[in-house]
């Protein structure tokens, strides 16, 4: 029988799934320490880890830009006659997570003018767009 020696590798079917798993594991625990030590700053949600203010800016930029988003949800995220308001708390078709809304601009919605990604954005824009609403939405941004 002959083997293989990896050398620094992980080899074979299971050594992405691993090594996802791992980096996971570090980034989780991190993240957790960063929680524990700070606390005056836990009354954001999870969610807002990423909205810091380049990311909602650079957000804006494609909502008003690129992503057209404004054409149908409003310049200040208002809504229209074809789209609703993005700004909360109430929500017409999803909770107002920011999964929810990242899934929502990903994949569209079946029977609305809602199409998957609109513009065509990249899947970083499509992060930097649910972030900017989530973030308007939560208070945490102007529009």
């Amino acid at each position: 029988m002959r083997q293989h020696k990896a050398q620094g590798r992980m080899k074979g079917r299971w050594g992405p799934a691993v090594a996802v798993a791992a980096i996971s594991l570090v980034l989780g625990v991190g993240w957790t320490d960063a929680q524990s030590v700070d606390t005056t700053k836990r009354e954001a949600p999870p969610d807002s880890a990423l909205a810091t203010p380049a990311t909602v800016d650079a957000g804006r930029l494609v909502f008003h830009g690129r992503g057209s988003c404004h054409a149908c949800h409003g310049d200040k995220l208002q809504g229209g006659p074809i789209a609703p308001a993005l700004t909360g708390p109430k929500w017409r078709h999803i909770d107002g997570s920011y999964g929810a809304i990242l899934d929502r601009i990903d994949q569209g919605m079946t029977g609305t003018v809602m199409m998957r990604r609109p513009g065509r954005i990249t899947e970083a824009q499509v992060l930097m767009v649910a972030t900017y609403v989530w973030a308007v939405s939560h208070g945490r941004a102007q529009p």
